[in-house]
């Protein structure tokens, strides 16, 4: 998918526009962080910055302790959960809110 634009003046930048469709097709809207790269070709490389994870606030009322007061971690077996820099993520947001 590609389409042609013209190269505008924004400010004391550059900049193009880039259709919704584009962006949508690999996972981008407005807002999101990129990394901007040049290639010794000459080709211009968008990519997407890492995302940080989301919090989620709890209702009023929620707290991690009532929602998972009936949870038994005994019927999990070992080595179920993937080993992602995200681990234990959930639980610091409820302690944030």
């Amino acid at each position: 998918m590609s389409y042609a634009t013209t190269i505008s003046s924004w400010g004391n930048s550059e900049a193009i526009r880039i259709p919704k469709s584009i962006l949508r097709s690999v996972g981008l809207r407005a807002g999101d962080k990129v990394n901007v790269g040049a290639d010794s070709q000459g080709r211009i490389a968008i990519t997407p910055a890492q995302k940080e994870h989301r919090r989620v606030r709890p209702q009023p009322g929620i707290s991690y302790a009532t929602l998972f007061s009936d949870y038994d971690p005994a019927h999990i077996p070992t080595g179920q959960w993937p080993d992602d820099h995200m681990r234990g993520a959930e639980f610091g947001s409820w302690e944030r809110a």
